[in-house]
């Protein structure tokens, strides 16, 4: 009896996420059309594209879901709304107010971005020959639906998927205290973030030459607010962390597009 409450509600929970991430796979695919569009000659229509893309997003997530699911619970990371709803469980009691700040806290956290990627424009190297510093201009309803990837989608990937995973290892790596010590998630958090920006430098380089100012804002800009998602994480779960990054999303392209 056991083994069947470990597993079954994390599958289940696993796959909630995972339909709802390939969701946020199609909803992005109109903004990323509008950035990086495919060829005119493609093989196949681009709904085809788009729904490929969504359903192997899909299918990835849902075991790196239950993966994330599973370690977590020995961290007490976890998705607790989520739980609480496909399993018939007491939910967590957080009041209401807490859920706005964490949603004012995401809308301040986009608007921070941007302001902070104005400081950088000083400071900037030209771009390289034949690309574009900046992006064109996207339809604000094409933005708004990219948010809903990073709130859901990016979050799996990264607090649910990596974040677990690295805190669980240095939980491992530490003979598992019994008394979790803050500096693990810390650790976690910040490594996620950091992974995270690493993984944004190949697109920097395709527009400017890599100076210590061009990685240095690749950095801040896309890892800073991983640190504030994955405290949300930590303290208030899975669902905290979705709503601050898709507020943040929200906040970013609305402004970006108008």
């Amino acid at each position: 009896m056991q083994r069947t409450w470990k597993t079954k509600p994390n599958t289940k929970i696993a796959l909630f996420w995972a339909i709802l991430g390939a969701l946020g796979a199609l909803a992005a695919f109109p903004y990323l059309m509008a950035i990086a569009p495919l060829p005119k000659d493609l093989a196949v229509p681009l709904s085809v594209v788009a729904l490929g893309q969504a359903i192997q997003t899909g299918l990835v997530l849902w075991p790196l879901g239950w993966l994330g699911l599973r370690l977590g619970r020995s961290l007490e990371l976890d998705s607790p709304l989520a739980r609480a709803w496909l399993t018939g469980s007491p939910a967590p009691p957080v009041p209401r107010h807490r859920w706005l700040g964490v949603a004012l806290l995401g809308c301040l956290g986009g608007l921070a971005i941007l302001g902070l990627d104005i400081l950088f424009q000083p400071w900037m190297p030209d771009p390289l020959a034949g690309s574009a510093a900046t992006l064109p201009q996207v339809d604000l309803w094409k933005g708004l639906l990219a948010s809903i990837y990073g709130g859901i989608t990016e979050e799996l990937w990264l607090r649910l998927g990596l974040m677990t995973l690295i805190a669980w290892t240095l939980w491992r790596l530490a003979a598992r205290p019994a008394s979790l010590p803050s500096w693990i998630f810390g650790m976690a958090i910040a490594l996620s973030s950091l992974l995270f920006g690493l993984g944004h430098l190949p697109a920097a380089a395709a527009v400017w030459p890599l100076t210590g100012v061009v990685i240095g804002r690749s950095l801040l800009l896309n890892g800073l607010l991983g640190l504030v998602f994955g405290a949300l994480y930590w303290k208030l779960g899975l669902e905290a962390a979705m709503l601050a990054h898709f507020c943040a999303d929200l906040a970013l392209r609305g402004v970006a597009s108008s």
